[in-house]
């Protein structure tokens, strides 16, 4: 038996020998081990919103898939560790983050309401409340993009999640525009190959979100050091980074 398992490992060691001096598999390698980390956390997210009976484990779920895309995308790359730690964000962000959902859900519940209304109305009152209204739900549409990105990576009070992922949104009309045209590139996609979904949906959506998220934390946080004449209260935000019960350091872009 140890025999076998030598043989094993020198066979990968050699294995790995191989792929490392010839470019195109090592490419090949890397490139399905980031589809094979994308397909596992889409399953653990299925599992974990099912084991929070869908309604109350959908957010914590999805915080804690956005919250290993963030570690990922960091430099952490071993998936045993990026595993433990969806399941402690899920653990520890349950209620929080169902609190964001619910003041999500809210808000768009308030939008589908006065949709309802405007049909009701008509003439200049009808197109002023109907302006109104889509300019809202633009702005709700840019909130739930930005706001679990800015949840995973920033320590906040729940009002300035909100407002933070709005101004980031607004501040930043091109990622938030690339955001859209990746989105509906994804959909169609999905659309396409439907065999896809099951494995790939919400983790590509989240990873690319989270990737162009974390371009825009890096620009904000560059200029604000480069700002001189800011005091260091005011850049607080910026440098309140979330962390998790198994780490001992602040997390940095």
């Amino acid at each position: 038996m140890i025999l076998a398992l030598r043989t094993c490992f020198l066979l990968r060691k050699r294995v790995m020998v191989f792929m490392e001096t010839n470019g195109l598999i090592w490419k090949f390698y890397n490139f399905s081990e980031i589809v094979m980390k994308i397909a596992i956390f889409q399953i653990i997210w299925i599992a974990l919103t099912l084991m929070g009976g869908i309604i109350l484990g959908l957010m914590p779920a999805t915080v804690g898939l956005f919250t290993v895309i963030r570690k990922w995308r960091m430099g952490n790359e071993q998936l045993r560790s990026l595993v433990e730690i969806y399941w402690i964000t899920f653990r520890k962000e349950f209620w929080k983050a169902n609190t964001i959902g619910f003041a999500l859900f809210s808000i768009g519940f308030l939008i589908y309401l006065n949709f309802s209304i405007i049909r009701f109305t008509n003439g200049l009152m009808h197109l002023l409340l109907f302006i109104c209204i889509i300019t809202f739900s633009i702005l709700f549409l840019i909130l739930l993009i930005y706001v679990i990105p800015v949840f995973v990576h920033f320590e906040f009070k729940l009002q300035q999640y909100l407002t933070m992922s709005l101004l980031l949104g607004i501040s930043f009309p091109f990622h938030t525009i690339l955001l859209a045209v990746g989105y509906y590139i994804l959909f169609r996609l999905f659309l396409w190959v439907p065999g896809l979904i099951p494995f790939f949906s919400v983790s590509v959506v989240a990873f690319f979100t989270m990737w162009v998220s974390m371009n825009i934390f890096h620009t904000m946080e560059n200029k604000v050091r480069e700002t001189s004449n800011f005091k260091l209260s005011s850049l607080n935000p910026f440098f309140h980074k979330k962390t998790l019960p198994s780490e001992n350091q602040t997390k940095e872009v």
